[in-house]
């Protein structure tokens, strides 16, 4: 039994999402998963990508937790915090001949990257949130553009402005996990390269990530009730109170029936 089938209510009755959310959190060193959880390297004899992880939680409803030694990807090690960064990553080799011209180039990209403070955590957790019987640090969604923009309205509903936006389009994982982490609120993700190679991301998804406090979860279905109550929906209601154009020989036969009367 999930604490949130009242938020999973609403999004399933305002968004129709295609998959579980799944929530987030983080392990410190000696600190157990809450729930009985499948680690890759132990249960599935491989080690993993954060995307497979959280694509297993939200689409085959597991819970699975990874520490340093289940890790594939190790730019997502840094991003964890699971190592402290190197020379070889600050100054830009990852990103050199492959998302960026030159080593400065690289260095600044990587300079922007969300990472956790090195050996802050241990291990992350992912959980389908319909089975989530825990406080966790984050909730992320994946949905199309049209239901993320839907989150967008929900999330500003109280307050007001615009959600900020960042994206190097690679590392989702940073986005999703440490970015509202370490700065509280919400967010709209894009997914990377690594998510729709590596973890099946389709092409029309996108993701929506926020901090989990009860007031922000309260925020966000209220916001997803009024906003949708003021003719915000989704599917998006099309407006089709319009007379269309037809080519000129298709309006003719109306002139001829004219002339019948």
């Amino acid at each position: 039994m999930s604490k949130f089938e009242a938020l999973l209510q609403d999004l399933n009755t305002y968004l129709k999402l295609p998959s579980n959310p799944v929530a987030v959190k983080m392990l410190r060193k000696g600190e157990k998963p809450p729930v009985p959880a499948k680690f890759p390297v132990r249960d599935y004899k491989k080690r993993m990508v954060l995307c497979q992880a959280w694509t297993i939680a939200r689409r085959h409803e597991e819970h699975v937790c990874m520490g340093y030694e289940d890790m594939r990807c190790a730019p997502s090690v840094l991003a964890m915090g699971f190592k402290p960064p190197i020379p070889y990553f600050t100054e830009g080799h990852l990103c050199l001949n492959r998302y960026n011209k030159t080593l400065e180039a690289g260095a600044r990209t990587e300079a922007l990257m969300p990472r956790f403070p090195a050996n802050a955590y241990d291990a992350v957790l992912f959980s389908p949130l319909n089975l989530c019987a825990f406080d966790p640090d984050a909730i992320f969604l994946s949905g199309n553009p049209a239901q993320v923009m839907r989150l967008v309205h929900a999330a500003l509903y109280h307050e007001g402005g615009r959600l900020t936006y960042s994206t190097d389009g690679r590392l989702a994982c940073a986005d999703l996990i440490v970015t509202p982490i370490l700065t509280p609120g919400f967010y709209v993700v894009l997914p990377g390269h690594g998510s729709r190679r590596l973890a099946q991301t389709k092409d029309d998804e996108m993701a929506f990530t926020f901090t989990h406090t009860p007031e922000k979860v309260e925020h966000l279905r209220e916001g997803l009730a009024r906003t949708h109550e003021a003719g915000l929906r989704y599917p998006v209601r099309i407006h089709l109170d319009y007379e269309v154009v037809f080519p000129a020989q298709y309006d003719q036969l109306f002139g001829f029936w004219e002339k019948e009367k």
